[in-house]
């Protein structure tokens, strides 16, 4: 009886190989947002990124959180931790706030803070009690810094 040797994989391997890269990434994925939308200080924001502006300008999701020195937002859909945004409390200004409503592009609701990061304008969308928080948190930086918020 003569073997047959197959040149390729079956399409069952191949497709099973695939399910399960793809729930292994999954599986990172909730890990990742559940390590960092659940730490001490953590909410979740919307950000409107520097230099987006006009009818299509691009809101992303994900979470910020507080550290000492820097409010650090991490996006929702990316395996990698360090891929996001640094704010310093020394260059963070805010100076406008509005509610979100149903025409906008975040969820209605939530409390929109404009300001900027240096010289680079920035949007931020977060719930009533995390702008509170965050707006707080940025008038208490260390004397010398100056008051950054109107």
């Amino acid at each position: 009886m003569a073997t047959v040797w197959r040149s390729s994989p079956p399409v069952e391997a191949l497709v099973l190989v695939g399910v399960g890269v793809l729930l292994g990434l999954g599986l990172l994925l909730t890990l990742r947002w559940f390590h960092v939308s659940r730490g001490l200080g953590a909410f979740r924001c919307y950000v409107r990124l520097p230099g987006s502006r006009g009818p299509f300008a691009r809101w992303r999701r994900g979470a910020a959180r507080f550290d000492t020195h820097c409010l650090r937002w991490f996006p929702s859909w990316t395996p990698f931790a360090s891929r996001g945004l640094l704010m310093e409390r020394a260059s963070l200004e805010l100076y406008g706030r509005w509610t979100a409503g149903d025409d906008d592009p975040v969820p209605g609701g939530l409390t929109v803070l404009h300001g900027s990061i240096g010289a680079r304008s920035v949007e931020l969308a977060v719930p009533a009690s995390s702008a509170a928080a965050l707006t707080l948190w940025v008038e208490s930086g260390p004397p010398g810094r100056g008051v950054n918020v109107a």
